[in-house]
Parts: structure tokens; sequence; C-alpha cells
């Protein structure tokens, strides 16, 4: 939709007859917990669904990755790039190739976000809601 000569993007959480989920393994906002901290969330996610939840991965130690998101000779950089590589195949492969330029290569901003909300279209989906972009 455009509304006085610019491009606007709706990202929502659910549909509308859709109610947010409500756990004690999840953060209280998870679709904004996607947008905002994506390595985090989806490391909590996978530890509440992993083998290894019992051998010592614990939220504490996530919180502790050492280093920073945009430093690749870190750990948490090292992970943030694989997210992105990764992220960014299922969106080349899922989406009509003008889209995907627009969306993943014209703006750094615009890039991450949707990076993001693929994450985060993943974690909802698994609690049976229906993020929704327009």
């Amino acid at each position: 939709r455009q509304a006085a000569g610019h491009e606007c993007i709706l990202l929502a959480a659910c549909g509308a007859n859709e109610l947010l989920p409500q756990s004690p393994e999840l953060l209280a906002d998870v679709f904004s917990s996607c947008l905002t901290t994506p390595i985090k969330i989806a490391l909590r996610w996978f530890c509440t669904r992993s083998l290894l939840k019992n051998e010592g991965l614990s939220a504490d130690l996530i919180d502790r990755i050492p280093g920073r998101q945009t430093d690749r000779k870190t750990p948490l950089g090292e992970l943030n790039w694989i997210f992105t590589a990764v992220t960014d195949t299922i969106a080349w492969n899922m989406l009509p190739r003008p889209l995907f330029q627009r969306l993943f290569r014209q703006d750094l901003l615009v890039a991450s976000l949707f990076r993001n909300f693929l994450l985060a279209e993943r974690i909802m989906r698994a609690n049976h809601c229906t993020p929704i972009s327009i």
C-alpha cells in the first residue's frame, strides 16, 4: 500500500482471529524478539526443542555468548553471519527474483528486518500463529 507517495511495510505477529502464544518457555513478546534479537531468540527456541536442553544449554549461556554481531571474528558475529547466509538462501529460493532484490539487496535495514521476519514466521507458526507481511 502507498501513502502519500511512500512505500509502507506492515509486519504483524498473527492474523486477526489468532491469539499470541503464551508459554513459560517463550519470551513475553516472541515476535518483537525475533525482529530485534534474532540470534538469541533462535538459540533459545532451539534449546527448548533440542535433545541438548538437559545438557547445560541454557538461556544464561546464550546471553553470555561473547562478541559483537558485526564482528565475524567473534562467536556471536559468526552466528550472525551464518543466520544471514541461511535466511538469504531461504528467501532466494522462496521469492520471485525482483522481490528478493527489492527486499534483500536494496536497503540493509529492510533486508535485516525481513531476515528476522523469516525467523519469526518459523517460530510463530510452530506456536499456531500466522505472521503477516503486507
